[in-house]
């Protein structure tokens, strides 16, 4: 019984001691020095010359902040220059065609528009911009392939507006090729509004006339009725009494339709709120834009019993289009302002942020 106790208390202190020098191994490694180079920086060699392995994307790009003077640099000036210059040699008729549209649709004519408000987009949110990547990201040329792949597809098939849409993955690309994916992200916003420059293919924009062009001849014919005319739809056609109203392609709403996006979509893209924010305003432009059409058609035809000449009639079916695209405007900005009042962000604060407050407060 003695020997055996004996050969058990030594086995067990034997134990003890493996498992107190594996201890000190597993610590001496964490205390191995890295190996570092003349310039202080951190070697890629562990000690006895083995590689640790690739830096990763995140060591191997880190991002620089630029002040005004870095911009105005004659480099970075030439190079933007050369980059234009090449954007316009390359989609001249693109914009040719585009401006053709602006001018001749009056549908799209806030195409002219498109572009301006796409730098004051990027100027409201220069303040988070995250910088310029310290080097080239090459996965910025999938979308500058995507964008050759889309002019080649719309040349081949006669489809300008895919030639035209071929434009912000362009832009895109560029950007994400030479100032990395945190600045393409930031921009990301800007460059999907440039989708508004192109016009819908005729197919969508003839069958989404034609669908407003039912909804306008509804909703009006009801809205004289209750304001106690006698109002009869006869497929895009209202009479009231012996006055004929035809909603034709240019009354359907399509041009406000239009507008109300762009513009519910540059708001969304300045409200520094949730996401649900934003969906609810771009969500709202589209029953606000159907509304004020058919309010449109409305009090023209009530005018229309008031004054029955036919220079009259003229003026007031001129400046209700006028009138037509401000008033859903300050429509969709009174949704905004109410929403925007109805639910205010909630600003969480612990009980040591409060602790801290009242102590500063209290100060002398």
């Amino acid at each position: 019984m003695g020997r055996k106790s004996k050969r058990s208390s030594a086995s067990g202190r034997a134990g003890l001691e493996r498992m107190q020098g594996s201890t000190d191994r597993q610590k001496r490694q964490r205390k191995k020095p890295k190996l570092t180079s003349e310039a202080g920086k951190t070697d890629s060699r562990g000690v006895g010359g083995r590689e640790l392995g690739p830096p990763t994307a995140s060591q191997a790009c880190t991002l620089v902040k630029l002040d005004a003077t870095d911009w105005k640099q004659p480099s970075v000036l030439l190079g933007c220059l050369a980059l234009l210059i090449a954007f316009v040699f390359s989609f001249w008729q693109t914009l040719q065609w585009l401006e053709s549209q602006w001018r001749v649709e009056p549908d799209y004519s806030h195409g002219y528009l498109v572009i301006p408000l796409a730098a004051t987009l990027l100027w409201i949110r220069r303040d988070t911009f995250p910088g310029v990547a310290s080097q080239v990201d090459l996965r910025g040329c999938y979308l500058i392939l995507l964008a050759v792949l889309m002019r080649l597809v719309g040349r081949l098939g006669f489809m300008d507006f895919l030639d035209g849409w071929a434009i912000a993955p362009l832009v895109g690309g560029i950007t994400w090729l030479a100032l990395g994916l945190p600045a393409a992200r930031w921009a990301a916003p800007a460059i999907v509004f440039l989708l508004m420059l192109v016009p819908m293919p005729f197919r969508m924009e003839t069958m989404l006339s034609w669908k407003l062009q039912g909804v306008a001849t509804l909703l009006s014919t009801a809205t004289l009725r209750i304001c106690g005319l006698p109002a009869i739809a006869e497929g895009h056609v209202i009479w009231v009494n012996d006055t004929e109203l035809m909603i034709e392609k240019a009354c359907s709403g399509l041009r406000i339709f239009m507008g109300m996006i762009a513009l519910a979509f540059f708001w969304a893209a300045t409200v520094r709120r949730s996401w649900i924010d934003r969906v609810l305003l771009m969500i709202a432009a589209i029953p606000l834009a159907i509304l004020t059409n058919s309010a449109r058609i409305s009090v023209t035809a009530i005018l229309y019993q008031a004054f029955p000449s036919e220079s009259a009639r003229q003026t007031i079916h001129d400046w209700s289009g006028y009138l037509m695209i401000p008033t859903a405007a300050m429509l969709l900005w009174l949704f905004k302002y109410f929403w925007e009042c109805l639910y205010r962000p909630v600003r969480l604060t612990s009980a040591g942020d409060l602790l801290k407050q009242k102590l500063k407060n209290t100060a002398p």
